[in-house]
């Protein structure tokens, strides 16, 4: 598999008590996945999830192939990862981030305004940053009055900048 096969879904943070579970912060916006689903992967290698919990903003996780804590010790500071194809679908109309990463924007004139590069998540709404060389990075909020199209075949995303932009 290639790199861009796996998609990080949390990090290990440090082990958890004396029996080799993992203390896991979820990098994802379905952390329920954890408590059901059976095989991740963890430097490209395949590990089995026995069982899980959550405490407080942690997952608490016990993987087959990690007997004791001296095992857990090592994998501190790793990524959870699933494949691609084990993500969990999205409503029509919305997309990962890292998709979206990379689109062209255009405003509704046709004109290149520069390339999706981060997505914020200050609270409210996403906010999309475009960036072009040599000029300073634009700031669009993720929201209907100002993202009109997304076309995902075509990586083009259309923006009605707010006229003060």
């Amino acid at each position: 598999m290639k790199h861009n096969d796996f998609i990080t879904i949390g990090v290990i943070i440090a082990p958890h008590g004396v029996r080799g579970d993992l203390r896991i912060m979820p990098q994802t916006d379905f952390p329920d996945r954890f408590m059901h689903m059976d095989v991740c992967y963890i430097d490209g290698k395949e590990y089995h999830i026995t069982s899980a919990r959550f405490h407080k903003q942690f997952v608490l996780a016990t993987f087959k192939e990690i007997p004791n804590r001296n095992a857990a010790e090592l994998m501190a500071k790793k990524e959870i990862q699933v494949r691609r194809e084990d993500l969990v679908e999205l409503p029509e109309g919305r997309y990962y981030i890292f998709d979206m990463i990379g689109l062209e924007v255009h405003d509704t004139n046709g004109n290149v305004l520069g390339t999706l590069t981060d997505v914020l998540q200050p609270g409210a709404n996403d906010v999309y940053v475009v960036s072009q060389d040599g000029e300073p990075d634009q700031l669009f909020a993720a929201i209907e009055d100002v993202v009109l199209d997304i076309d995902m075949d075509k990586r083009i995303m259309v923006v009605n900048p707010p006229e003060w932009v």
